[in-house]
C-alpha cells in the first residue's frame, strides 16, 4: 500500500462511513499536477458527447470517459490508498462507475445540495466518489460543500444549508465522499482554475455511469492490466 499503512486506510474508510467524507493529502506529485493541468485542458477542448457518453455540463469545462484519453488515467483509479478504501467499503470486487473531470467557470458552478443516488439503504453504502484536486479547491473557486453525517439518513436538504462545510483541498489531495451524503459544487467567485477529476466507485452489479466496454477503444482495452479490466467491468 505504498507509504500508507493498513491502519491509515481503515481510518479513512471509517471517516467516509461515519462522517461521510475523508481527505488524503499528497497523492499527486508536483510533476503529475503540471502534466494534468495541460492534459485536462486538452481533453476539455476535444470533448465529444457522442464518443464519450455524457452531455456537456453547462457552466463547466467538462470531460467524461477519461480512461480513454491518456494512459495516465488507465491506472490512476487503482492508486493506493483510494482503491483500498473503495474495496473496504464497497467490497473487494467493486468497480469504477466513471472517471470524469469538472471545472466551474467564473461565476458558474453553484449547485443545489443533492445525493449521488438514493438515500443509504440498510445493507450499507452503494457508492463513493473520489475528487482528485489538481489546482486546489477553496470557498472562492468553487469547493464542494457537504453536510457531514447526512449520508446516514434520508432527510431532505435543509433550505438554509445549515451544517454545511467546504471541502477545501490543496493541489494533489483527494477528497473521498460517501455517495449518499448531501453535497454540491459551489460557485467559482474568483475565476481561479479549479480542475478536479471524479473517480466514482460502486458495488459490482450496479450500472456504470460510463459503460467502459462500450466507450473504451479497442487499443485501450488491449493494453489494460487484468486488474484494471476487472475494476472497469470489462472482464468478470
Amino acid at each position: 500500500m505504498s507509504n500508507y499503512t493498513p491502519e491509515q486506510v481503515r481510518e479513512w474508510a471509517a471517516q467516509v462511513e461515519g462522517h461521510g467524507y475523508a481527505m488524503v493529502h499528497g497523492l499527486l506529485s508536483e510533476a503529475e499536477l503540471v502534466f494534468l493541468q495541460g492534459t485536462l485542458d486538452h481533453v476539455y477542448a476535444i470533448y465529444n458527447p457522442e464518443r464519450d457518453g455524457l452531455q456537456r455540463v453547462p457552466g463547466y469545462h467538462f470531460s467524461s470517459n477519461l480512461v480513454n484519453k491518456n494512459p495516465f488515467f488507465e491506472t490512476m483509479f487503482l492508486r493506493h490508498p483510494i482503491y483500498d478504501i473503495a474495496q473496504l467499503i464497497l467490497g473487494e470486487d467493486c468497480i469504477l462507475s466513471s472517471l470524469n473531470s469538472f471545472e466551474p467557470l467564473k461565476g458558474q458552478g453553484n449547485q443545489g445540495l443533492h445525493r449521488d443516488g438514493p438515500p443509504r439503504p440498510p445493507e450499507g453504502t452503494l457508492a463513493l466518489n473520489s475528487m482528485w484536486s489538481v489546482d486546489g479547491m477553496d470557498r472562492e473557486n468553487g469547493a464542494t460543500r457537504l453536510i457531514p453525517g447526512s449520508h446516514l439518513h434520508g432527510e431532505a436538504a435543509p433550505a438554509d444549508e445549515q451544517g454545511i462545510i467546504y471541502a477545501e483541498a490543496p493541489p494533489g489531495s483527494v477528497v473521498i465522499t460517501n455517495a449518499h451524503i448531501l453535497h454540491a459544487a459551489s460557485a467559482n467567485h474568483s475565476g481561479r482554475r479549479r480542475r478536479v477529476m471524479h473517480g466514482y466507485f460502486t458495488r459490482r452489479g450496479r450500472d456504470q455511469q460510463t459503460e467502459q466496454r462500450k466507450f473504451l477503444s479497442a487499443e485501450v482495452q488491449a493494453r489494460l492490466s487484468p486488474l484494471a479490466r476487472r475494476v472497469l467491468a470489462i472482464d468478470p
